[in-house]
């Protein structure tokens, strides 16, 4: 089927709508003969609309693609044949959904804050800067998806930032294995999530701009070094 003459706001809709599907039924034990076309048909949709444009908002996409990912390691039997297709076609859909989200949404969105200003941070964080700055979803142990607040951190030379919940408990979203901050390194960072995270959550809130923001960082961290 064409998919030329629809906008890719609709595209994008349809692409989540027929993911979330698939996830479903992959979770349920799918035959091989109902998955494969269903497969198909899935990635030529997200290839009609996963384009890097101008102002393209990637953001639906990707948490869905988050949230079967998630859903792949906690919920599909890995014996079954097509289960590693899938986990491919996920990862694929990921990576270039990424490039786009961490463009537009990371890129644009975001306050950035250097090891140089505010003491306890090694390696510099984005923290979004406007009301609508994106929560990352978290599927639980029952299958539920919570969304949570979060402030990224530089990754060294990788390219996708360490995701940590803003909370006066802070967590780690993604694998320890995708990071190669050291130890110490992530530690400072919870350490400096649990001393400042009213400050960070009123930035998110909006109720202060960025350099306010990095002022109130710069000004508590300062005074706690003394």
């Amino acid at each position: 089927m064409s998919h030329k003459h629809e906008s890719k706001d609709k595209l994008a809709k349809r692409f989540i709508y027929e993911l979330k599907k698939l996830t479903a039924g992959i979770i349920k034990g799918m035959s091989a003969e109902a998955y494969y076309p269903s497969a198909k048909s899935l990635r030529e949709l997200f290839n009609s609309f996963a384009i890097i444009e101008k102002f393209y908002r990637p953001l639906k996409p990707y948490w869905e693609i988050k949230i079967a990912l998630q859903k792949y390691a906690r919920f599909v039997d890995k014996k079954l044949l097509y289960a590693e297709d899938f986990k491919r076609m996920l990862i694929h859909f990921f990576v270039v959904i990424e490039q786009i989200y961490f463009y537009e949404e990371y890129g644009f969105f975001s306050t950035t804050v250097h090891p140089r200003d505010v003491p306890g941070v090694p390696v510099k964080c984005s923290c979004g800067c406007l009301p609508f700055w994106p929560l990352e979803p978290v599927v639980d142990e029952h299958g539920q998806v919570i969304y949570k607040k979060v402030i990224r951190f530089y990754n060294k030379n990788k390219i996708r930032p360490l995701c940590m919940t803003i909370s006066s408990k802070p967590e780690i979203l993604e694998g320890r294995e995708k990071c190669n901050l050291l130890d110490e390194q992530i530690e400072q960072l919870k350490i400096f999530v649990r001393k400042n995270h009213d400050i960070i959550k009123r930035h998110y809130k909006d109720e202060i701009d960025s350099m306010e923001f990095i002022d109130a960082l710069k000004k508590r961290n300062r005074r706690n070094k003394q």
